[in-house]
C-alpha cells in the first residue's frame, strides 16, 4: 500500500493501522490520490529542511532570532489601514481572553454560563452602539458579513440587482461577490454607482439613475473605503426605501462614538468588522464580521448564525443566558435547506469586543473617537503643506484620508520604500484598490499615533519627495 508506518509522538495523526483502513474504506492507495486533482507541478518536489534543533532554549533563540526581523508596531511607525488598522487596546481585555474558561471554549455552546453571558453582553452593547436590535454569532470578517447582508436582502425582496459605491474596499468586494457567486451559484448582481470626484461622498444623480423596482438594496460605506464620512446616508436611505429596497450600511464600530449610528438615519442592515474593537492586528487575522438587523422577526430570522438570549429561571431572581435562540433558522439546524452555510466563526473576537466596550463605555467611544479626529485632521493638515502634495478629497474624514502625490513626479510605492528604510510603514497604494486613484496614498491616523508620530511621518514624506529621500 506504500503508506508510512513511521508514527511521530509529538503529531496527533490517526496511527498507521488506522490510516491504511481509511485508505482502503476510500479506494485509495495514498494521500496523493486524494488531492489528485492538484497538479504535480503545484506541489513542493523537495522541503530544504535545515538541521534539527533537538534542544528547547537553542529551538527558542533560533525562533526568536526569525522573528525579530519582521517589521512591527514594536519597531516601526505605522500608517497602514484599509481594513486592518492599529487601535490602543486596554491592558484588561487581554487579561479577561486570557482567563481559561474563555480562551479555551471555542465558539461557547455547551454548558458555558460565563461566555454565554459575555456574549448576550456583547450582543447587547453593540445594538446600543449601532442602535439595532439584533444580532448573531460573527462571520469571519467584514467582507463576508458584506455578501450575508446581500443575500439577507436578496431573499427579502426577492430581487437580484444591489448597487454599491465605486469606491467600496476591493477586498470586501472581492470577498462578497464570491460569497454570494459561489455557494449556490449566480445568486445577485452587483452594479457599481459613481462617486463625487471632487467630495468622495456618493454620486446621488447616478444613483438616482440605477434605481429601480428591480434593485433589492443599496449598500454604502460609513466611512467610506477612503476615510468620507458620507453625510448624505440618511437622503441615501430614503432613495432606497422609496423603491422598496433595503438600505445597507457598513460602519466601523469605533467611529460611532462621534459618527450617527446606522439604526438612527435608516439602516435596515448594518454590518461591518470587529476588529477596532480591543482585537490585535495578528497580521490581519484579528477580524470578525456582524450583521445586525431592527427588532422585526422578518429580519431577524434571516440571520444564519446562533443569537445569544437571557431568561429567567425557576430560581427567582435567577437569569440564565442560552444561545439557543431562534436555533431553528441557523444552519447548524437545518444545514441541508439552509439558505446559507456557516462554519467556525471568529467567536474568540467577540469577548474580546465585548470587553472593550464594557471598559470603554459611552463616554470611552466618545473620547476615542474625538482623539482619532483630531489626530487625522492635524495629519491632512501637515501633510497638505508639502509643497505637490494635495488631500484628494474636500469631506469630513475619519481616521484615513487620501493624499495625492501626482505632482511630485513620485510614485506611491517608491515612497513607501523611502519610509519603509526610516523604520516607518506608509499608507495604502490606492492604485492597487481599482478605484481610479493612481498615485495616491490611502494613509491611517489612529489614537495610538502622537503629535511628534505625525510630525516624524510629515517630514519623512517631505524629505522623499523632496529629495528622493537620500
Amino acid at each position: 500500500m506504500n503508506i508510512t508506518k513511521f508514527e511521530h509522538p509529538y503529531i496527533p495523526n490517526a496511527g498507521s493501522d488506522a490510516k491504511e483502513e481509511l485508505m482502503m474504506s476510500i479506494g485509495k492507495r495514498n494521500e496523493r490520490e486524494i488531492f489528485d486533482m492538484i497538479p504535480d507541478h503545484l506541489l513542493y518536489q523537495k522541503f530544504n529542511l535545515p538541521e534539527p534543533i533537538l534542544d528547547e532554549y537553542t529551538l527558542k533563540r533560533h525562533a526568536n532570532a526569525i522573528l525579530s526581523k519582521n517589521a512591527n508596531l514594536n519597531t516601526h511607525l505605522y500608517f497602514l489601514g484599509a481594513g486592518c488598522a492599529p487601535h490602543f487596546i486596554p491592558a484588561v481585555v487581554d487579561e479577561v481572553l486570557g482567563r481559561g474558561e474563555f480562551y479555551t471554549s471555542y465558539s461557547s455552546i455547551m454548558g458555558d454560563q460565563g461566555r454565554g453571558q459575555l456574549q448576550f453582553e456583547y450582543q447587547s452593547m453593540m445594538a446600543e452602539l449601532l442602535d439595532m436590535d439584533v444580532i448573531a454569532f460573527p462571520q469571519y470578517d467584514g467582507g463576508s458579513s458584506v455578501g450575508h447582508s446581500f443575500r439577507i436582502a436578496c431573499r427579502l425582496t426577492k430581487r437580484k440587482k444591489i448597487l454599491i459605491p465605486k469606491s467600496m474596499s476591493n477586498q470586501n468586494y472581492q470577498i462578497a461577490y464570491n460569497y454570494i457567486n459561489q455557494i449556490d451559484g449566480k445568486y445577485c448582481e452587483l452594479i457599481t454607482v459613481d462617486y463625487d470626484k471632487n467630495t468622495g461622498l456618493l454620486d446621488l444623480n447616478d444613483l438616482k439613475s440605477e434605481l429601480s423596482e428591480e434593485i433589492a438594496a443599496v449598500f454604502i460605506e460609513n466611512p467610506t473605503f477612503s476615510g468620507i464620512v458620507e453625510l448624505q446616508a440618511e437622503e441615501i436611505g430614503k432613495m432606497a426605501k422609496a423603491v422598496g429596497a433595503e438600505f445597507i450600511v457598513y460602519a466601523d464600530p469605533i467611529s460611532l462614538g462621534v459618527i450617527e449610528a446606522p439604526g438612527n438615519y435608516g439602516a435596515t442592515i448594518a454590518c461591518g468588522d470587529l476588529h477596532s474593537l480591543g482585537i490585535h492586528m495578528l497580521a490581519g487575522a484579528g477580524v470578525g464580521g456582524f450583521v445586525m438587523v431592527k427588532d422585526n422577526s422578518k429580519y431577524a430570522y434571516q440571520l444564519k448564525d446562533m443569537m445569544y438570549a437571557a431568561s429567567p429561571t425557576n430560581v427567582e431572581g435567577e437569569i440564565a443566558f442560552s444561545y439557543e435562540a431562534a436555533f431553528d433558522r441557523t444552519s447548524y439546524e437545518i444545514r441541508e435547506k439552509s439558505a446559507e452555510y456557516t462554519g467556525t466563526s471568529s467567536g474568540l473576537w467577540t469577548a474580546l469586543a465585548g470587553v472593550y466596550l464594557a471598559v470603554m463605555g459611552p463616554k470611552g467611544m466618545s473620547e476615542v473617537g474625538t482623539i482619532i479626529m483630531q489626530n487625522s485632521q492635524y495629519a491632512a493638515k501637515r501633510i497638505s503643506e508639502i509643497p505637490n502634495v494635495e488631500i484628494k478629497f474636500g469631506g469630513t474624514f475619519f481616521k484615513e484620508f487620501v493624499v495625492d502625490f501626482t505632482k511630485t513626479g513620485k510614485t506611491v510605492s517608491e515612497i513607501n520604500k523611502s519610509l519603509l528604510k526610516k523604520n516607518i510603514i506608509g499608507g495604502y497604494e490606492l492604485s492597487k484598490a481599482d478605484i481610479e486613484l493612481k498615485d495616491c496614498m490611502l494613509v491611517c491616523v489612529t489614537e495610538i499615533h502622537t503629535k511628534a508620530d505625525i510630525d516624524k511621518f510629515v517630514n519623512a514624506v517631505k524629505a522623499v519627495v523632496q529629495t528622493g529621500g537620500k
